[in-house]
């Protein structure tokens, strides 16, 4: 399987704010045989692995724990490519979130964009559903500070937060989140995402003309459209995973029925790329503990619950065969 990309015009912004701080992008962007001209190109992609990584460099380079709350608070129009001229052109704020997160995979694969209003409450998510993806703090502060920012800039001055989430344990000043949210933050959750009342979700832009959206929104869906055809069978089957809970894990019978064909042709075409519908599974299962225990505080036991085993024994058993120790030890460990 190919490995999941990211539009370069992000990266392009993340170095842009880098030479904000002081710091020249050029030995950085050298790393990845890339130059600042590469940057312009509307149509590049960098590897997403490559991109997390510089994220995460860049903020040890720029001195700044908060770097991805940094990057996030100067996002403008140009900062998300099409998909930040499509959010800021939406006839109202609610069209605004359900078009970026319905269309997110033309800038970004192996992500994940949830949008839900329930109770008087909506809430946006960011997910990096690709779990072998371990370095994403960054990344993660800097798509929810970057959707704050355009909410702010969509709907003015007066939007507020109710709350805000993060899959990682708190690093740095929790008063640098506190005062750039105006909320509470929470972390060490399963999801990253905030939260506001809905009573926003009717306001009008007037950032760009909304006679802008239809005409971003059409050429933005048939790439999409592209993307899903040249999907292969296992690409389809992480979909399917990737939009699943990590511990509710579909049955064969179900991904197979998805693709409207038997069981036995799949694992058939499965064999043809030397994987299987077992090895998927558990290889997501085992990069998402890894991960956990990488970035997060949370308990053995809690992780075996989170990744969908019914109690911790045959979590530990399982985590020893992967990666050669027991979780304790991977988390002690330089490994992690």
């Amino acid at each position: 399987m190919s490995k999941p990309t990211i539009s370069i015009q992000v990266l392009r912004h993340v170095a842009n704010c880098l030479v904000l701080t002081g710091c020249s992008p050029e030995p950085l962007l050298a790393m990845y045989n890339l130059r600042r001209d590469d940057l312009d190109d509307p149509k590049g992609v960098i590897a997403l692995e490559d991109f997390l990584s510089f994220f995460e460099i860049a903020a040890i380079r720029a001195n700044n724990p908060h770097f991805g709350l940094y990057a996030g608070r100067l996002a403008g129009s140009d900062s998300l490519g099409p998909l930040g001229f499509l959010f800021l052109s939406a006839p109202t704020l609610r069209a605004a979130f359900r078009g970026f997160t319905s269309l997110l995979e033309t800038m970004q694969q192996a992500a994940r964009n949830g949008f839900v209003e329930e109770d008087g409450i909506a809430t946006f998510e960011y997910v990096i559903t690709d779990q072998t993806l371990q370095k994403r703090r960054q990344d993660a502060e800097f798509s929810v500070a970057a959707m704050h920012t355009f909410a702010r800039n969509y709907a003015g001055s007066d939007f507020e937060l109710v709350e805000v989430r993060f899959e990682h344990a708190r690093d740095g000043d929790y008063r640098a989140y506190r005062d750039f949210f105006r909320c509470d933050v929470y972390f060490d959750q399963d999801t990253n995402s905030f939260s506001f009342e809905d009573r926003f979700l009717d306001k009008r832009g007037g950032v760009l003309d909304a006679a802008l959206f239809p005409i971003i929104e059409e050429h933005l869906r048939r790439r999409a459209a592209d993307t899903e055809n040249a999907l292969c069978p296992s690409g389809y089957l992480m979909r399917l995973l990737e939009t699943s809970p990590l511990d509710t894990t579909p049955t064969l019978e179900e991904a197979a029925d998805t693709l409207g064909i038997s069981v036995a042709t799949l694992n058939r075409r499965l064999r043809s790329e030397g994987v299987s519908w077992r090895q998927i599974v558990q290889d997501r299962r085992m990069n998402a503990a890894a991960r956990l225990l990488r970035q997060s505080q949370r308990g053995v036991a809690e992780i075996a619950l989170a990744v969908g085993y019914s109690e911790s024994a045959s979590f530990v058993r399982s985590f020893n065969r992967y990666f050669g120790t027991t979780p304790k030890r991977y988390r002690e460990s330089d490994i992690a």
